[in-house]
């Protein structure tokens, strides 16, 4: 109401008061309280502050009116009625403020210690401002009627502090929290400056017009337009649903990936001993028997770990921890490696396999090569996997986009059973394996090419199946690729040990000096890590965890250390770190491998950053643990 509230105007005559716009607020905030109360089933806790604050507005309306009709009419009312209503009025000018408060905290979410402690002081403010009104009944301090006039006592001005104090707090809380919130959610703190615009005009500009309260109902107005609407309170409520839907999903992807992590490394410390031991008696056993067993051995445990692998690859993508990661790589040394990977269980069923290179391919592509490989080798098992005479065959070619960009075409065939024309939509879904003819033909979980086609959409590409049912099926596979430019080459001269014949016997290399420390708490595995480093001729010295291993390397200069993760006494990465505060290490250079069943998208990068020199994921296998030394060890001590 009024900042200058008076009933007897400068000239004795009596000035009356415009509540023509508070009396058509009074009828909206009825309508719109009822309205609310009807319509609204699910009572959340921002919906009763928002009708704590719509009912302060429609009773300061009251009060505000009543107020001024009882100023006007004071000479025939008892005194106490124009006192009782303006001090309730007053009052609930200075409670919207803080019902205003409550209600726009519920945007915000979660408040600061400090917002907390200033809610308890605004509440305490409106505790002390309601026993000044009390005793203001008696007192006359802050104002009285007096010969059927409103009189200001003395200490008028507490009427307006309160009220300007909540106005200005409103309006600093909504700059603070104002980049924290979308525009649609500052709609509510924006109405702070309703009521502070309307407090002014009354006060300053029009004292007997009533407009205080009415700009209030306006904000409330915008609210529930915006805000409070049954349809869009509800999409809200749906919202905050999801999202802790979506926090309950990715606390179980995260167990997910967890648990995954935990299996890949239980199944893959066992079979690493399995498949290591396996490789040494192929390689040193010459009863063709024996050997034959062996082999069958290696590929019962290469097609366990395939599977393994692939359900680890499909729980990456669907958790979004796999990465697209482009470098330069040659075509021909890309397609030699998938030929090699793939031939001996070709050569087992008795298939002919071939691979081709187009002509008009570029040697030096930029792509993911780790998952072009990926995308070739599993189109290539599946086309094995489901034909059982006859050939295999796969062609890449490519054609020019632009002239620095092509469209590299990966294209398999095979003489295999097929797949039906109404079963062809359904291959690329999660553990489909096209019907039961392939339920019947077929080994492994379904993923491979569901892996594929996810693969393909990372890279911007296309995958497309045909089939003639019992005759064969083709999988074509599109994906763009830059041309390697000047800029984008690294020294590609130095090929990996990979892209050797790994079918060769005999060492990487020979380093009767180099002296390599094996750090693993099983004892089979460093028996097998040494064994497979036999032939290297590298000395080699056993340690069963980490404490052993600080002690070890504080006596003597290793070149390098085979230090496994997961260990009782102390896992490998605090080994790691503590092992690169000691002297010795530290002047000779000693460079650290981490061996690991963690087979994880990332996990390789992970570990480097954590600060190994290379990475070996289990089950280890003998030629990649020679890749892994070599890297690490300094040429001069390489004799072969």
């Amino acid at each position: 109401m009024s900042a200058a509230k008076a009933s007897v105007g400068a000239h004795g005559e009596m000035e009356h008061y415009n509540i023509s716009y508070e009396t058509a607020s009074v009828l909206f905030m009825a309508v719109s309280v009822l309205c609310l109360l009807l319509m609204r089933r699910n009572r959340t806790e921002r919906y009763k502050k928002f009708l704590k604050l719509m009912l302060a507005v429609l009773f300061g309306l009251l009060f505000d009116i009543s107020g001024a009709l009882s100023i006007e009419h004071a000479a025939s009312l008892n005194s106490f009625i124009p006192l009782l209503t303006n001090s309730l009025y007053f009052w609930f000018a200075a409670f919207t403020g803080l019902a205003y408060l409550e209600y726009a905290e519920a945007f915000v979410g979660e408040i600061s210690s400090k917002e907390r402690k200033m809610y308890i002081v605004n509440v305490v403010l409106m505790l002390v401002y309601t026993m000044i009104l009390i005793l203001n009944v008696k007192t006359g301090w802050i104002f009285y009627f007096e010969n059927n006039a409103y009189i200001r006592g003395p200490l008028h001005i507490i009427c307006y502090i309160p009220s300007f104090y909540y106005i200005i707090y409103g309006i600093v809380y909504a700059l603070i929290h104002h980049k924290s919130l979308n525009a649609r959610e500052m709609i509510p703190l924006s109405g702070v400056f309703f009521i502070a615009i309307g407090t002014l005009i009354q006060a300053l500009a029009a004292p007997y017009t009533l407009i205080t309260f009415f700009l209030g109902s306006l904000a409330i107005l915008v609210i529930l337009l915006f805000m409070e609407t049954p349809d869009y309170s509800s999409l809200q409520e749906t919202l905050v649903q999801l999202d802790a839907a979506k926090i309950e999903v990715q606390k179980a992807q995260r167990v997910k990936s967890e648990f995954l992590s935990s299996v890949s490394r239980e199944i893959k410390t066992p079979m690493n001993t399995v498949l290591g031991m396996d490789e040494l008696i192929l390689r040193e056993s010459k009863d063709e028997y024996i050997t034959g067993y062996a082999r069958d051995i290696a590929t019962a445990g290469r097609a366990l770990m395939d599977t393994l692998n692939k359900i680890l690859d499909y729980a990456d993508i669907e958790t979004g921890k796999l990465d697209i990661v482009n470098a330069p790589y040659k075509i021909q040394t890309l397609v030699k490696d998938v030929y090699k990977t793939c031939l001996f269980r070709a050569d087992e069923k008795g298939l002919k396999f071939t691979c081709d290179v187009g002509n008009l391919v570029p040697d030096i592509l930029v792509g993911d090569v780790v998952r072009i490989r990926q995308i070739m080798i599993n189109l290539i098992g599946n086309g094995i996997k489901y034909t059982s005479k006859g050939s295999v065959s796969m062609y890449v070619g490519s054609t020019e986009i632009d002239s620095k960009n092509v469209m590299m075409e990966i294209r398999i065939s095979d003489t295999g059973i097929g797949i039906k024309e109404e079963e062809i939509s359904k291959i690329f879904g999660t553990f489909d394996r096209a019907g039961d003819v392939f339920s019947r033909s077929g080994e492994g979980v379904g993923l491979g090419l569901s892996i594929v086609s996810k693969l393909t959409d990372m890279m911007d590409g296309e995958i497309k199946a045909e089939s003639n049912y019992g005759k064969g099926s083709v999988f074509t596979v599109y994906i763009p690729q830059k041309i390697a430019e000047e800029s984008d080459l690294i020294d590609m001269s130095n090929e990996s040990a990979s892209d050797k014949d790994v079918r060769n016997e005999g060492p990487l290399f020979k380093a009767p000096e180099a002296k390599v420390l094996i750090v693993d708490d099983n004892d089979i595995n460093r028996v097998l890590e040494a064994m497979l480093l036999k032939e290297t001729e590298v000395q080699i010295s056993e340690v069963s965890g980490g404490n052993e291993m600080l002690r070890e390397l504080a006596k003597i200069s290793y070149d390098v250390v085979l230090l496994d993760h997961i260990m009782p006494d102390m896992d490998g990465i605090e080994a790691l770190k503590r092992a690169k505060q000691i002297e010795r290490v530290k002047n000779t250079g000693t460079s650290f491998i981490a061996i690991t069943a963690n087979a994880l998208s990332g996990a390789r990068d992970e570990y480097l950053r954590q600060g190994f020199d290379e990475f070996v994921s289990k089950p280890v296998n003998g030629r990649h643990l020679e890749e892994a030394v070599m890297s690490c060890l300094d040429k001069n001590l390489i004799v072969h």
